[in-house]
């Protein structure tokens, strides 16, 4: 599997764990809220899989974009109000958060495919198709 271009590191995440309070997240996962969008990219010979996990969040509050090489997912995480009680007890954090990769090859946005299932956005990225290359011969 070719390797992502400016791939998270385990290093990375040690300094955001100690540092996070402090200083941004190196490649930008972790929204002002503090919560990371996690994702799972996969290289197949015809296309990128990358899945996102979006646990409670419906469909119509996630963003893609794919332009060229760049794929970035924007989730909005909602906080849910129980009109006839008060909170006890308060760990899930919510707003807005996004998270922006760079995959080795470019994509073909136009025919890329989103599927939204179980909390687990999965999207379907083909890659461009390569030039044909010819040598010429000169008569």
């Amino acid at each position: 599997m070719t390797s992502l271009i400016g791939y998270y590191s385990p290093l990375d995440r040690v300094f955001d764990r100690a540092f996070g309070s402090i200083l941004p997240a190196v490649n930008g996962d972790a929204g002002a809220n503090g919560r990371a969008l996690k994702l799972d990219v996969v290289e197949t010979p015809e296309a990128y899989v990358v899945k996102a996990e979006a646990p409670g969040v419906a469909k119509d509050r996630i963003e893609v974009k794919v332009e060229d090489r760049d794929v970035t997912i924007g989730v909005e995480f909602r906080e849910e109000v129980e009109a006839s009680g008060k909170p006890l007890w308060q760990e899930r954090s919510y707003g807005k958060v996004s998270r922006t990769i760079r995959l080795p090859e470019a994509v073909d946005a136009n025919a890329a495919e989103a599927r939204h299932v179980d909390g687990v956005l999965q999207l379907t990225l083909p890659k461009v198709a390569k030039t044909n290359r010819k040598q010429i011969t000169i008569q």
